[in-house]
C-alpha cells in the first residue's frame, strides 16, 4: 500500500496523479459509477480497459481487501486481473479515500430469476470460498472478521426488535406498525431459537475449524458483481470481504433470491445448495449452521430498523408496507423448510432435489 500526497481540493487532477502511480499508457478516462461516495472510471490505456475504484475507506481496509482479491486470482478463482503500481503496491490511499485498478472484464448479466444462473452462482460460492482458503492478510492491513460474534450480533438485533416494537405499540394508527405486531412475536421467538442454538457445541467447533482454515465470506454476495464468461460465473471485482462461516454467504444469497421470488422456493433452496455441496461439500454441522441462521428473523429485522430509524427516505408508506407484506410471505413460507432439515440434508447430499423450474 501506498500513500500520496493529499491536495488542499479534490478535483480531476488528482486522478491524473493517482493514475500516474500505474505503469499503463493513459489514453482516456470516463466516469462510469458515482454513487455513495465510491467512484469507478474506465481507463482507456494501451494495454486495455481498465477500472480504477475510489472508496471512502480506510487505506488499511482496502489493502485488506486488495490483498484477498490477488490471493483469490492467484487461486484459480474466476476474478478480474488486480494490478500493482509502480512500485508493488496492491492499492493507493488518499486521506480517507482508497483505490485499487483492475482490468474490466466483459461478459453476459446473470439474472436472480434464472435457475441455471442461479445453479452456476452457488457453484461460484462455492469456489470462491474454497479459494478463500489459507488466505494470510498483510500485517499493515485492517481485518474484518465477524468470527466468534455471531451471539453478539443476534441479541444486538433482538434487543432492537424488542425496542421497535414498544414504539409500534405506540403507534395503534400507524398501518406498518399493526402489521408488524401481527408478526413480531413469531420473529422474536424465532430470533431467540436461534441464539440458544449457537450454544450448541456444533457452532463452536465449526467456528474453530473455519479459523484454522483461514477462509473467508463476501460481505453482500450479489449478482451485481457477476458475469457469465464461457458458461460459467466470473467475478468483476471484489468489492468487501470478511472472515465468518461458509454458511453466512449462503444465507445471504438464499434470503436475497427467496426476497425476489416473494415466497421461500422450497425446491429452489435445495438445488442452489446442491450445486454449492457439488464444489465445496459441507459437513452437517455446517448445514445445522446454516439452519439455524435461517431461522433467525435478518430479513424482517432490515425492514424493521430501515422503516423506523428512516432509512430509505425515498420509500413511501405504501412501498414500505409491500416491502414487509413481501418478506413476511418469505418468512412464513420458510417454516417447513426450516422444519425439515434432516430430508432436505440427505437431498442435498443425494444430488436429488431441486427439480423444479424457476
Amino acid at each position: 500500500m501506498s500513500d500520496v500526497e493529499e491536495p488542499s481540493k479534490i478535483n480531476h487532477d488528482y486522478l491524473e496523479g493517482i493514475l500516474d502511480y500505474y505503469p499503463f499508457d493513459v489514453k482516456d478516462i470516463t466516469l462510469f459509477s458515482n454513487k455513495s461516495g465510491r467512484k469507478t472510471w474506465e481507463i482507456q490505456t494501451s494495454d486495455g480497459v481498465k477500472i480504477l475504484k475510489q472508496a471512502m475507506m480506510k487505506p488499511r481496509r482496502m489493502l485488506f481487501i486488495a490483498n484477498a482479491h490477488l490471493h483469490l486470482l492467484e487461486k484459480g478463482l474466476p476474478i478480474a486481473p488486480i494490478h500493482l503500481t509502480k512500485n508493488g503496491s496492491l492499492c493507493l490511499g488518499l486521506g480517507d479515500l482508497a483505490f485499487v485498478m483492475y482490468d474490466k472484464v466483459s461478459g453476459n448479466e446473470m439474472t436472480y430469476y434464472s435457475k441455471d444462473h442461479l445453479g452456476k452462482t452457488l457453484e461460484f460460492a462455492a469456489q470462491f470460498y474454497q479459494a478463500s482458503k489459507g488466505y494470510q492478510p498483510m500485517k499493515e492491513s485492517k481485518k474484518r472478521a465477524r468470527l466468534n460474534k455471531w451471539q453478539k450480533l443476534y441479541r444486538w438485533k433482538l434487543q432492537e426488535l424488542e425496542g421497535h416494537k414498544k414504539i409500534a405499540e405506540s403507534l395503534p394508527n400507524d398501518p406498518f406498525s399493526i402489521l408488524f405486531l401481527e408478526y413480531a412475536e413469531k420473529m422474536l421467538q424465532r430470533g431467540r431459537d436461534a441464539l440458544q442454538n449457537l450454544d450448541e457445541s456444533y457452532y463452536k467447533q465449526c467456528t474453530i475449524d473455519v479459523l484454522n482454515e483461514g477462509g473467508f465470506c463476501q460481505q453482500d454476495f450479489t449478482l451485481a458483481r457477476l458475469i457469465e464468461v464461457d458458461g460459467s460465473a466470473f467475478m468483476k471485482e471484489l468489492h468487501s470481504i470478511t472472515q465468518d462461516l461458509p454458511s453466512r454467504d449462503l444465507r445471504i444469497l438464499l434470503n436475497k433470491v427467496m426476497k425476489k421470488m416473494s415466497v421461500w422456493d422450497h425446491d429452489l433452496a435445495i438445488h442452489m445448495l446442491r450445486s454449492y455441496d457439488s464444489v465445496h461439500p459441507l459437513s452437517k454441522n455446517h448445514y445445522r449452521i446454516l439452519w439455524t441462521d435461517l431461522t433467525f428473523p435478518h430479513l424482517f429485522c432490515s425492514i424493521i430498523h430501515k422503516y423506523y430509524l428512516g432509512q430509505k427516505r425515498s420509500w413511501s408508506d405504501e412501498k414500505y408496507m409491500w416491502a414487509l407484506q413481501n418478506i413476511v410471505a418469505v418468512e412464513n413460507s420458510k417454516d417447513e423448510f426450516l422444519s425439515s432439515f434432516s430430508d432436505i440434508y440427505l437431498e442435498i447430499k443425494q444430488q436429488s432435489g431441486g427439480k423444479k423450474d424457476v
